[in-house]
């Protein structure tokens, strides 16, 4: 799925700093939100998600890891329902 099609998700995640299970983002991870937002020339880029803390962001700025958890096990697989 690519970053247009989650948008939603990354705006509530930058709103409420919290990935969407709830958990707490780190500043470093709402910054990466912000620049995902701010970028529109990438939006059709993938979007991935951190299998841990279910964190939503571009699969540009998280080349090593989750931004926010630190978890190594991301998935560019995230299912229409998980971003309604």
């Amino acid at each position: 799925m690519n970053i247009s099609a989650v948008l939603n998700k990354l705006i509530a995640e930058k709103v409420f700093k919290r990935t969407p299970s709830g958990r707490p983002l780190s500043e470093y991870a709402v910054e990466v939100i912000e620049a995902t937002l701010e970028d529109q020339s990438n939006y059709e880029q993938e979007a991935i998600k951190c299998l841990n803390c279910n964190f939503i962001g571009s699969s540009l700025l998280v080349p090593e890891g989750c931004v926010s958890c630190g978890g190594k096990d991301l998935t560019t697989k995230i299912t229409k329902l998980e971003v309604l």
